[in-house]
C-alpha cells in the first residue's frame, strides 16, 4: 500500500482594511465582525451570522507564521491609528496581539524621563542599552531619543 504524501493546509491571508470595509459593507445593519479559527470571517446582521467570502496577500507573514509559528508585522487605520502587530499560534488556534502605537512621538517632557538621558543623544562611541519588561515604555523612551537627535 501507498501512501500518498499529505498537503499543506491552505493559507488564507488578507488585507485587514480592506477585510473589514468588505465586512461593513456587505449588508446593511452589520452589528458583529467576528473572526474564529478554521473559519471564513462572518458578520452578524439581525440576529444571523453570514458567511464571506475573501481574497487577501500578505504572503511573507503567512509563511512565516506557518513556518515559525508568529509573525510580526504593522497595520494602520487611515486617520485612526497604527499597530504593532503579533501573530501567533496557541493551544491549537491562532491569536493576535496588537499594540497602539501612538501618532505622534512623545518628548523628553511627555514621558518625564529625567535630564541626564538627553546625553545619549550626543554620544559617538559606545553602547546605549534600554531595557524592560513589555509596556514600559522602551519604544516610547528610544522614539523620544531618536526624535530629539533628528532635532
Amino acid at each position: 500500500m501507498s501512501s500518498t504524501p499529505s498537503l499543506p493546509p491552505v493559507q488564507r491571508t488578507f488585507n485587514v482594511p480592506q477585510l473589514i470595509a468588505a465586512m461593513l459593507k456587505s449588508r446593511e445593519h452589520v452589528s458583529d465582525l467576528i473572526f474564529s479559527p478554521g473559519r471564513a470571517p462572518q458578520v452578524e446582521v439581525g440576529g444571523q451570522l453570514v458567511e464571506l467570502k475573501f481574497k487577501g496577500g500578505n504572503e511573507h507573514a503567512a509563511q512565516k507564521l506557518e513556518v515559525d509559528g508568529s509573525a510580526d508585522l504593522s497595520y494602520g487605520l487611515d486617520q485612526m491609528a497604527r499597530f504593532r502587530v503579533n501573530v501567533f499560534r496557541q493551544r491549537g488556534s491562532c491569536a493576535i496581539v496588537m499594540r497602539v502605537i501612538p501618532d505622534r512621538i512623545p518628548t523628553f517632557s511627555d514621558l518625564k524621563l529625567p535630564p541626564q538621558l538627553a546625553e545619549i543623544c550626543s554620544l559617538r562611541n559606545g553602547i546605549v542599552l534600554v531595557t524592560g519588561p513589555t509596556g514600559s515604555g522602551k519604544s516610547s523612551t528610544l522614539a523620544a531619543v531618536i526624535d530629539m537627535m533628528n532635532e
